[in-house]
């Protein structure tokens, strides 16, 4: 661990695989922290569990740089120098670099679809060749590295043999399996024979006729898998590094053979303080593998379900027989809009006091240690609920804020609901003894400060939302007190944009970010709910002045519906006897809004669907599988579909694909 003096302590523990365990952790120097993630290998689509790491880092690092203040510099490369790619690129016919600029910007598109930020800088393999070479001349120079029949090896042996080194730090029960050795040696490797000992790496490969290649001062060839890292990672930051992340399945031989590499190079020992690693991702309870047909791509994904939630999936991953996981309602939280002869209420349901929260036996499960992923199952479904939760607490927020300002037209001491209220929110931002009311959940600081444990800061940001939806429903728009509601709403929606769920400003609180026909319909009921709530006040001050002012005001009833006119929501002209009519319509026509919206959302994520996904996305209820084109061959039944069935499902397939590819021509994309 580096020296911490004249460092930004803040308490944090992570897990770092260097030291089996979790450990305090310290910046190498001031409050700068110097992170290398390894990027993907861009040869196909990117998938579900490219969609866990990276999610899971930009986590991670956005908890480091907008909460705890670290400045952060991210680097991660692109390997588009590999056998995969070289294999897939004859298997085209195609140029590898062309190849693997394509999936490259599959694959940035893919994050930016998530909410991933950028790195700070990007490396491709393909553009460090000189710094690649002038690596391996380092570590030949020091002694752990032989030239072989044109290739060049890593002396795994030498290595060991140093008092300074250690090889496989962190897997050391692999480094004497050969299988998990050649592995790493990819699909290209060359043969034992070339090497001194059978668990020596490659560093730079011979070239192969038919395979790309640099000059090298031992010949024509390419860089070895592992040294890519290395060498790009050497050119962009100092040694040590603070962080260097990527999955579970990297650990050995990847960066193990990576830390040898640099250490080697550099002739020091400890070339990374704090390695990370996220955990495997799991479909239906079954390691991702394309040979188990369980392979889920990021595009497939997001045809069913929205980037936030896939997000919050990825922030509830923690299971423990002993703690609480998820607080969520037993049936989903709805709006209830409730028309009177004087107004409009608007209110959500809050958690019930019985709101049960999830456990379950087992080990414990957190951003390092494997998701469980299942479109149908029930994590997704939590996150789901999750997500409606929040967005419905938002949206009673600033319903009951409209009701509630100005402050100064209402009395504004508080009251003992007031101040339990306040309690709940400072306990929840402070580092403080968990209260009782949060049934000993981790404070969102703390938990935090405890291995990045977002599954326990969000139990305690719905405990607080808990606590204020029941505030809010036990009280009128006179007894609720606007600031102290709008500093609640801020800290969880503050909390939520650090997480990468929401990212506009919290002032706004806008979790939903409405664009099109959908924002245009948001602003109408918008506007209905403010015109109807309008004359409700008008009604209200008008009966403190007697019957006359009363009937006077009916008089005003709305002329027209916010959508057909800029003028005053309240209008003039309708008769007392027309009122309640008025609001009959003002009632249909929220509620078609509402229809129309979730209508449209349907039909818009229904066309991002790729035709051969037509039937395993939109119906997949109905059948149990399909051909390579997506056809289905069974029913779920286990009963064979025909062929009449086959060839009217060809033709909805072929309809399905000029609407989507209408959908592509709108986002200036093409199929």
């Amino acid at each position: 661990m580096p020296a911490k003096e004249g460092k930004l302590l803040t308490g944090l523990m992570v897990n770092n695989s260097m030291a089996g365990g979790k450990v305090e952790f310290v910046p190498q120097k001031g409050n700068r922290v110097c992170w290398y993630g390894c990027g993907p290998t861009v040869y196909d689509a990117s998938h579900m569990g490219h969609a866990r790491t990276y999610v899971t880092f930009d986590v991670i690092r956005r908890i480091m740089s907008d909460y705890l203040n670290y400045d952060v510099t991210m680097c991660m490369n692109i390997t588009d120098i590999d056998d995969k790619i070289i294999k897939r690129s004859i298997e085209q016919g195609v140029d590898f670099l062309t190849l693997a600029r394509h999936w490259e910007k599959e694959f940035f598109n893919d994050m930016a679809a998530l909410n991933v930020r950028l790195p700070s800088v990007v490396t491709r393999v393909s553009e460090y060749i000189p710094e690649v070479l002038s690596l391996i001349e380092r570590i030949v120079k020091n002694g752990y590295g032989y030239e072989s029949q044109g290739s060049v090896y890593f002396d795994t042996q030498t290595f060991r043999k140093t008092d300074k080194h250690i090889y496989g730090r962190m897997e050391p029960s692999s480094v004497s399996d050969e299988s998990r050795v050649l592995e790493g040696e990819g699909e290209l490797g060359l043969t034992s024979s070339e090497k001194r000992h059978p668990c020596d790496f490659a560093l730079w490969k011979k070239a192969k006729e038919g395979e790309p290649s640099w000059d090298s001062p031992w010949g024509k060839g390419r860089p070895g898998w592992h040294i890519e890292c290395s060498a790009m990672a050497d050119s962009i930051l100092p040694f040590p590094l603070d962080i260097h992340s990527g999955g579970i399945d990297l650990r050995f031989p990847h960066h193990d053979n990576e830390l040898a590499q640099s250490e080697a190079a550099n002739d020091r020992p400890q070339w990374v303080n704090y390695f990370l690693h996220s955990g495997h991702l799991h479909i239906h309870g079954a390691k991702m593998s394309k040979s188990l047909k369980n392979f889920i791509t990021i595009k497939e994904c997001l045809s069913r379900f929205t980037a936030r939630q896939i997000r919050l999936l990825c922030l509830m991953n923690r299971v423990s027989s002993q703690e609480p996981h998820l607080l969520l309602p037993e049936k989903p939280l709805t709006f209830t809009f409730s028309f009177a002869f004087v107004g409009v209420a608007v209110s959500v349901a809050s958690l019930p006091p019985d709101a049960r929260v999830h456990s379950a036996t087992g080990p414990k499960e957190g951003w390092d240690s494997f998701m469980n992923y299942s479109p149908d199952g029930e994590t997704m479904q939590q996150a789901i609920d999750v997500d409606r939760s929040f967005d419905n607490f938002f949206a009673l927020v600033k319903a009951k804020l409209r009701d509630a300002t100005p402050v100064s037209d209402y009395a504004q001491k508080w009251g003992a609901d007031d101040f339990a209220l306040n309690e709940q929110l400072q306990s929840a931002k402070e580092q403080a003894s968990p209260l009782e009311e949060l049934r000993n959940c981790d404070v969102v600081h703390k938990a935090i400060l405890d291995n990045f444990s977002t599954p326990e800061a969000l139990v305690a940001l719905q405990h607080l939302m808990s606590a204020t939806n029941s505030y809010l429903n036990q009280k009128t728009g006179e007894d609720v007190k606007a600031p102290l509601i709008k500093e609640v709403a801020k800290y969880i929606f503050h909390m939520l944009k650090i997480f990468g769920v929401v990212e506009d400003d919290e002032e706004d609180l806008a979790y939903v970010k409405a664009q099109g026909s959908t924002a245009a319909a948001a602003a109408e009921i918008e506007g209905l709910v403010e015109c109807v709530g309008a004359f409700r006040e008008l009604v209200r001050t008008s009966a403190s002045q007697g019957m006359r002012a009363v009937n006077q005001a009916l008089k005003r009833a709305p002329e027209k519906s916010p959508g057909e006119s800029d003028a005053s929501p309240i209008g003039a002209g309708e008769a007392e006897g027309e009122l309640l009519q008025s609001l009959s319509v003002t009632m249909s026509t929220l509620l078609q809004a509402c229809d129309e919206a979730e209508l449209q959302a349907k039909k818009e994520r229904e066309r991002q669907v790729p035709p051969a996904d037509y039937f395993r996305v939109l119906h997949a209820d109905l059948y149990a599988t399909f051909d390579e084109q997506g056809v289905p061959l069974t029913l779920k039944s286990g009963e064979p579909v025909s062929k009449t069935q086959r060839q009217k499902m060809l033709k909805q397939i072929e309809k399905h694909q000029k609407v989507h590819e209408q959908w592509l021509a709108s986002r200036g994309q093409h199929a």
